[in-house]
């Protein structure tokens, strides 16, 4: 029964993190959105927690119904006085023992996953936000600059040049109708011949890795049609293909290319009809 009633807790915690896990293996997300999600569903997982008993109490009806139609039965394990490979909790039902010893201890661990994955996001964020306020603290964006000083145009005045033209960029912001919902939209408005350093700082963001799910799937992908068998040189030619597969490659201009260089390996080309 303890399987079963995981299962269902499983199913009830995943769903609400679906959303955050297909948005966090696109390779077009941006860290602003990404923090935003996260946020969200740690909120919502923290609703289910303040409502752990309800919750539950809808979870363990639908347990009922599986339990009798495979003919389960629902009982509290056997309780001693000391153990350590499972929750020895003391309560006096199955829904109440299976909510504290399930459900609650995965919302807590789930809540607490989410919490340090984005922390460090977090942290670097509080900064970058203030490229997005009208009237954000100065102090933000001259923290964020002097971090990153060494990407920024720096002629020894860096936070007076940056204080200003973080407020003309303010300002901008203020006579703008329709505001920037991400770093990209935020990008297309900046000039950055205006405010070259709020335009770098603007890329900086857009370009800071929130996942590496597209990586992992580019090397998933040369490792299960290549495996082990193949020389490093043609390796990181396929890994280029790979990674550059939006340029298209006529076979006419691969063959002209190769007949160039100078090599013993000779060439057939068959025509299949």
């Amino acid at each position: 029964i303890e399987f079963v009633i995981s299962l269902f807790v499983l199913n009830k915690g995943f769903s609400i993190g679906l959303p955050l896990s297909k948005f966090l293996q696109k390779s077009n997300i941006d860290l602003k959105l990404a923090v935003q999600l996260a946020n969200d569903t740690k909120k919502e997982l923290q609703e289910l927690r303040t409502q752990a008993d309800d919750v539950f109490k809808k979870i363990f009806e639908e347990v009922k119904v599986v339990a009798e139609k495979f003919d389960i039965e629902i009982k509290v394990p056997r309780l001693t006085k000391k153990q350590t490979n499972r929750s020895n909790i003391p309560l006096n039902t199955p829904e109440q023992y299976y909510r504290a010893s399930i459900l609650i201890p995965y919302l807590d661990k789930f809540i607490a996953e989410l919490e340090e994955r984005f922390t460090v996001h977090r942290s670097i964020l509080s900064g970058f936000d203030s490229l997005f306020r009208e009237n954000g603290p100065i102090e933000d964006i001259i923290i964020l600059s002097n971090k990153y000083i060494e990407d920024l145009q720096n002629d020894g005045t860096q936070n007076e040049i940056i204080e200003a033209e973080y407020k003309l960029w303010q300002r901008k912001l203020m006579q703008t109708t329709e505001k920037p919902n991400n770093a990209l939209e935020a990008m297309t408005m900046c000039n950055q011949s205006v405010y070259p350093n709020i335009f770098k700082l603007l890329q900086i963001i857009v370009t800071l890795p929130v996942s590496f799910a597209t990586n992992e799937r580019t090397f998933s992908n040369l490792k299960t049609y290549l495996r082990n068998s193949i020389s490093e040189g043609r390796l990181n030619g396929l890994a280029m293909l790979s990674i550059n597969k939006n340029y298209s490659i006529k076979p006419d201009e691969v063959i002209e290319e190769l007949a160039k260089k100078k090599t013993s390996s000779i060439f057939i080309i068959k025509t299949i009809n």
